[in-house]
């Protein structure tokens, strides 16, 4: 049991590293991309008052480099966010990857030991049968040796000559005759 807090202790440390790396690279690309935008907002908010206090640049000019601006976010949030789904998928499958091989590991662990204890409990019967066969086999010897002797005792005591004394009939009997009535 305690192999099994130990490896859920560990699966614990590890997908809580895992975790925490995940929000570290997640904060390192929101950084980078609040910087980015921050950074692009900078340059549209002068490229906007350069655009109030230049009346010379055109309307088109000016919504042309917006437009630019706002296909650049997009990209750099795009890009934020596969980058982000990039690791975390990454880090995902590796976190799967290794609690396949720990649960593949506790597999092999748990079906050795059910073949110890099978082996070790065949090996106690194994043993209690040989003592129940011998003790069996010893009860079973005495049985016959005392049915032996009773019965050696028995036709001694039984097939001695007896002697059977009959007194003389004096009366004779006569035959029934089954044809009357």
């Amino acid at each position: 049991m305690s192999e099994v807090l130990s490896l859920a202790q560990k699966f614990k440390t590890q997908s809580q590293q895992q975790a925490k790396t995940i929000e570290q690279e997640v904060q390192n690309a929101t950084m980078q991309l609040n910087s980015f935008m921050t950074a692009k907002l900078k340059e549209s908010e002068t490229i906007i008052r350069q655009g109030m206090e230049s009346l010379d640049l055109s309307n088109e000019q000016l919504l042309a480099m917006l437009a630019k601006h706002q296909t650049d976010m997009s990209t750099a949030l795009q890009t934020y966010m596969s980058n982000v789904q990039a690791h975390t998928t990454e880090h995902l499958n590796q976190l799967a990857e290794q609690t396949e091989t720990m649960i593949e590991s506790y597999t092999q662990h748990i079906a050795q030991l059910i073949a110890q204890r099978e082996d070790r409990i065949a090996q106690v019967i194994r043993s209690e049968m040989k003592k129940w066969a011998i003790v069996a086999s010893l009860v079973a010897l005495t049985i016959l040796v005392l049915g032996i002797i009773i019965g050696a005792v028995s036709v001694n005591k039984f097939s001695k000559p007896t002697y059977i004394i009959q007194k003389p009939q004096t009366q004779m009997q006569q035959p029934i005759n089954y044809g009357q009535r």
